[in-house]
């Protein structure tokens, strides 16, 4: 291991250490996994407490890998069911969304009966998330949630590179974000919208596209795949059956983001 990255890993356990019981709000991404890592390692799986938020806002499958991610740490594991479909703030999509989801979701880690006494709630923020619009923020500051990867400055590909060193098996996991964050600004948050955008990506997945995203705004999907994979989308007829494909699903418009999105592990040889 880097020296650098050793101190920095020390300096996380350290953190960790102050506390005899820790709750990690995990989502399963890499930054979590990576979180939850380090926290049994230095306190005994015993003393650590994984929360998941399932909802229909992920995609599919995703509480099944978030479980078999827990499974491989052999800490508690606790799946809190949550409607934020059922929440008016949230279904609004006001700028506010992601503060009132975070805020509402950490308040259910916080207030649920296996929350040990005296255990303090993490999450995986890093370092690079802090220069980001990052509403959910707020909500982590106003809760008192402890975020120590961004504590000791850890950066997202640090994260990856010792998640990649641990053998993690999340360690070029894609990053993901849940599916009310593809319906435009100000549009309201529906089931069927999630529906769509969930049968959208699952398509392009199916395709061979992974880490894509499927962002809608009133009718018209925007596809944005990994800058790595734009010539191959950009060929006639790949992008042709994808049209035909998403257009049976109901929509009446789609293009392609000609920036893509960045790809995700082009810092590492793998």
């Amino acid at each position: 291991m880097d020296i650098f990255l050793s101190q920095k890993y020390l300096k996380l356990q350290n953190i960790l250490l102050q506390h005899r019981e820790i709750a990690i709000a995990f989502s399963g991404g890499v930054d979590s996994a990576f979180l939850l890592h380090a926290a049994c390692a230095a306190l005994g799986s015993s003393s650590v407490h994984a929360f998941h938020a399932s909802s229909e806002l992920l995609p599919p499958l995703e509480t099944e890998r978030v479980k078999l991610v827990v499974q491989e740490r052999g800490c508690f594991f606790h799946l809190i069911e949550i409607k934020p479909l059922s929440w008016p703030e949230f279904v609004a999509n006001g700028a506010d969304r992601c503060y009132l989801c975070k805020k509402k979701i950490y308040q259910e880690f916080l207030a649920d009966p296996f929350f040990v006494e005296g255990a303090v709630l993490c999450d995986g923020t890093n370092r690079d998330d802090l220069g980001q619009n990052r509403p959910g923020l707020k909500a982590v500051a106003e809760l008192k949630v402890r975020t120590p990867l961004a504590e000791v400055g850890f950066t997202k590909k640090e994260i990856r590179l010792l998640s990649r060193e641990f053998a993690l098996s999340t360690w070029d996991t894609p990053a993901s974000s849940c599916l009310a964050t593809r319906i435009a600004p100000g549009e309201s948050v529906t089931r069927e919208k999630i529906l769509l955008v969930a049968r959208c990506e699952a398509l392009l997945q199916e395709t061979g596209f992974m880490g894509v995203r499927v962002r809608l705004c009133e009718g018209i999907a925007t596809i944005a795949v990994l800058q790595k994979d734009l010539p191959e989308i950009q060929k006639k007829h790949v992008f042709s059956a994808i049209n035909k494909g998403l257009a049976f699903l109901g929509l009446r418009k789609v293009v392609l983001d000609p920036q893509g999105r960045s790809d995700l592990l082009g810092c590492f040889s793998v």
